[in-house]
């Protein structure tokens, strides 16, 4: 392993032990096993997104959302994680490995809860709210996931930022998506000979 990269795993390292040093408990235990499940295959996003789907003047941020999830999907893990190839924290050091989830067998980095939980929050953040505030509903739920991934000892703290990097970027290319979808779909149907 570079220098580099090795100090980084030190820094890793050094901060997931203080995470459990500092929060370990059973209630903790019990709300960060639940959390992380909400973002299991992006359930919970799914479901905002069908929610989204169902009423007319929403489709097309429901759309947005599941675009954005598919996009941090197909480079996060199907192009990152087998290209880097980085090992999960509980291979490198046996103390972080938690009984409490089922430990995942893919690579780690980047995290694919936080990718696919920030690209949806930032998806939602393009939705009309009567409160700009609201906004920060689905961020703080995606944050929470990434802290769960991180208490549970299942991802670095540079897998989770790289997670948080990549699901924002996902968010802000699926709006742009979606627009040039629309765009085309509105200029196939108007009339030959419509200039407007």
């Amino acid at each position: 392993m570079p220098p580099m990269l090795e100090r980084l795993t030190d820094i890793d390292n050094a901060i997931l032990h203080a995470i459990h040093d500092a929060f370990q408990s059973p209630a903790m235990d019990t709300a960060m096993t639940f959390v992380t499940s909400l973002g299991d295959m992006a359930f919970v996003w799914f479901v905002v997104a069908g929610l989204l789907l169902c009423k007319k003047e929403y489709r097309f941020y429901g759309g947005i959302v599941i675009i954005a999830i598919m996009c941090a999907y197909l480079v996060g893990e199907l192009g990152l994680k087998n290209i880097i190839g980085r090992d999960r924290p509980f291979l490198a050091d046996p103390t972080l490995a938690t009984q409490l989830i089922a430990l995942p067998e893919s690579f780690s980095f980047p995290s694919g809860h936080t990718g696919s939980s920030f690209a949806a929050a930032t998806a939602l953040c393009f939705l009309p709210m009567r409160h700009a505030w609201y906004k920060a509903i689905p961020l703080a739920g995606a944050a929470c996931v990434a802290f769960s991934r991180l208490y549970l000892g299942v991802h670095y703290p540079t897998d989770v930022l790289a997670g948080m990097a990549l699901g924002i970027a996902s968010g802000i290319a699926a709006v742009y998506i979606a627009r040039y979808f629309v765009r085309r779909r509105k200029k196939a149907s108007r009339p030959e000979g419509d200039t407007f």
